[in-house]
């Protein structure tokens, strides 16, 4: 028995120091890339929600702009008519 622990011990050694310096880089390059999984997920989300509230921002404009315009041609129509 421990003629097979003395074997195993260092595999078992190596397997661990591979997991460790590849854990390490996976969490370097995660630190490098200055988000996690979770930060890209919560910035996709931001990301849609900005472009929902662009398009209603888009029609509220629009909708401000009309009206303007509607009153403007309204004012001037009142200008035009002649004193009653």
């Amino acid at each position: 028995m421990e003629g097979v622990i003395a074997v195993a011990a260092p595999f078992a050694m190596v397997v661990a120091i591979v997991w460790l310096v590849q854990n390490g880089k996976s969490k370097r390059a995660e630190l490098n890339s200055g988000m996690s999984r979770e930060d890209s997920a919560v910035i996709g989300q931001m990301q849609q929600q900005i472009d929902k509230l662009t398009d209603r921002v888009r029609v509220l404009e629009r909708l401000v702009t009309d009206d303007d315009q509607r009153l403007s041609r309204e004012i001037d129509r009142l200008r035009d008519r002649p004193p009653a």
